[in-house]
């Protein structure tokens, strides 16, 4: 517990400083961790194996992710170049599978565009949010699925008693997922308050609360879904972390799984409500 305790606040302060840096520096950084996690997921779906360093399948998805960066980067986030790099990326290891079938296997193809989209491009989109007009204040707001994950686990191990998904996760509850989704809108309701008065005087503080409201339940509802989702990946190949970067908590895909999965969405309703 000291371990985590430890390495969980080292992440908290490198976080802070990476958010509140913005421009090269959070582009950096979230290359950095796109690239680790990415490899994460190559050697877990097994799109490269365990004695294996790398392969082409992994060279050609690594490349992708940061080709990737460059042009969110240099080019902006226009949604057509996100869409170019999918297409070149599935198209290139297509290529790569064909020419050196049967070296690779059709899992291995799948797996590694599949890892390409899971990490890297969705990550990226905090990115997104923080080069926005209110991108310092907005950044964080993807964290809320920590807050939610908290509140559920303390709910849960409260008031639990009817199982949410028995097979894939045996401790959650529903009441730990209410929880943590109650705890994400109040800390919405919170934030949008500290929003209107600090950060954007030109909306009332009755709307900003009820727009990150909305944003966190949404948010806080779907990152237990994206806990689930990592958490089945894991059993689907009976491993217990993703990697050991982070000391006490696992891989990068260990503790960034739920925020990995609720940031796009974050971002567009973030663009829906506020033209951000």
């Amino acid at each position: 517990m000291k371990t985590r305790v430890i390495s969980g606040a080292i992440l908290v302060v490198l976080l802070i400083l990476t958010l509140v840096s913005g421009g090269y520096i959070t582009a950096g950084v979230l290359l950095l961790v796109s690239l680790i996690g990415y490899r994460e997921l190559t050697l877990a779906i097994g799109v490269r194996n365990s004695d294996e360093k790398t392969n082409l399948l992994e060279i050609i998805g690594l490349l992708a992710v940061c080709i990737h960066y460059g042009l969110i980067v240099f080019a902006g986030g226009d949604m057509q170049y996100f869409l170019a790099v999918i297409m070149g990326l599935f198209v290139a290891e297509g290529v790569a599978f064909v020419f050196k079938y049967p070296v690779y296997k059709s899992g291995q193809l799948i797996g590694a565009v599949f890892a390409f989209l899971y990490a890297p491009m969705m990550l990226s989109f905090i990115y997104l949010i923080r080069s926005s007009s209110a991108g310092i204040y907005l950044a964080w707001v993807s964290f809320v699925a920590w807050i939610c994950d908290t509140c559920a686990y303390f709910t849960g191990r409260a008031f639990g008693k009817h199982k949410l998904c028995p097979v894939l996760s045996p401790k959650k509850t529903i009441e730990g997922a209410i929880g943590g989704i109650a705890g994400s809108v109040l800390a919405g309701v919170i934030y949008g308050y500290v929003y209107a008065k600090y950060a954007d005087s030109n909306i009332s503080a009755n709307s900003a609360m009820l727009i990150f409201a909305v944003i966190t339940l949404v948010a806080g509802a779907l990152s237990q879904v994206g806990d689930l989702i990592a958490s089945g990946i894991k059993r689907d190949h009976e491993i217990k972390d993703y990697g050991k970067l982070i000391p006490g908590h696992g891989g990068i895909m260990d503790r960034f799984d739920s925020v990995i999965f609720i940031t796009p969405v974050i971002y567009f309703l973030a663009r829906f409500f506020m033209n951000i």
